[in-house]
Order: C-alpha cells, then structure tokens, then sequence
C-alpha cells in the first residue's frame, strides 16, 4: 500500500478504536436495547467497510463458480466479481464492542492489525453468490467464513494475482487447468 493509503488507513483505525471505546460501556448496559446495539455495530461496521482496500487483503480465494462464468467467456474482462469480505463488518464491530480493550496497549493498532489479518480480507464470488451469502453472515448465525461459504453452497480455490490476471485478459484456458487441479 503506499504512504498515503497507509496513513488513512492508520488515521482511520485511530477513529474506529476511540469510537468504540468512547461508546463501550453503553453498548454493554442494560440501557442499550438491541436496536442501539444494531445501530452502533452498523455504525462502526460501515467505518471499516470505508477502510482504504488494497489488493494485498485478497485471500487468492475465487469460487469456482466465478472460475467457470472465466473459462467460458468470450470477454472474461467482462465477468463481473465481487469482492466478498469474508467477514462480515457488523460482526466485526460487535467483536470490537465486546473486547477487553484494559489489556491492549494500542487500540489503534489493534484495529488495524485485525483489519488487515481479518476483518479486511475478501475473496471474489459472482454477485449472485454475494447475494446468497448475505443469510450466513449475519450477526446472530454467522460462526466463521468457512461454514457460510459452505452454507451457502460456494466453494473456493486459490490463485495468484498473476494467475487471475492472465485469465482476465483472456487466457481462459488458464481457469479451465485451476478448476480441473491441473494448476494453481
């Protein structure tokens, strides 16, 4: 990531870590109603959702599905993928609520640290599993992007950012070889 990106995404690390301490102790009380505790992990999900994206917090995960929609196209630049952040920021924010921040040196850097070794990370899909991952990755019944991926039927292999690029820009016999195992 350069500098720039690097110091927005640390500033913006700063904001959500004294967001949510600033906000901690009522998010905990018996004051806060569900409808507060949804709004302020909406509210902290969407900060981190605006987090600057770099490439590097690709898991080298694409389903198999955006694969084949690759290899069977005549204009694979035309395939669209969507970036499926693998965990989903409402349950990023509630995690963060329910921290014992007392014992973190550095919230900020807490932040960030789970940012880029999680809350960050995606995978590409086709926008129509995006969609049917939605139902697994809500704050009460999502338990870990394995077992969405799998609730929602979508299954991933792992490439490169070379690899993906050739078979974007054309080279579709490239997807064929990673989905039959010949390659990855």
């Amino acid at each position: 990531m350069p500098n720039d990106s690097n110091l927005r995404l640390k500033e913006r690390a700063d904001v959500v870590a004294r967001t949510v301490l600033s906000q901690q102790s009522f998010y905990q009380s018996d004051q806060c109603t569900q409808n507060q505790k949804q709004l302020l992990e909406t509210m902290v999900g969407a900060a981190i959702w605006y987090f600057p994206q770099s490439d590097e917090l690709w898991t080298g995960g694409i389903s198999v599905e955006a694969l084949k929609a690759l290899a069977e196209s005549s204009q694979p630049k035309k395939v669209k993928l969507t970036k499926d952040h693998r965990y989903p920021r409402k349950v990023a924010a509630a995690e963060l609520f329910l921290l014992n921040w007392s014992v973190i040196e550095d919230p900020a850097e807490e932040v960030l640290s789970r940012y880029l070794s999680c809350y960050g990370q995606y995978n590409f899909v086709l926008p129509e599993e995006n969609k049917r991952l939605v139902k697994y990755q809500k704050t009460k019944s999502f338990i870990s992007p394995e077992q969405a991926y799998e609730q929602a039927g979508i299954q991933l292999k792992q490439l490169s950012r070379p690899l993906l690029r050739a078979i974007q820009s054309g080279e579709t016999e490239l997807a064929a070889l990673v989905l039959s195992g010949d390659i990855d």
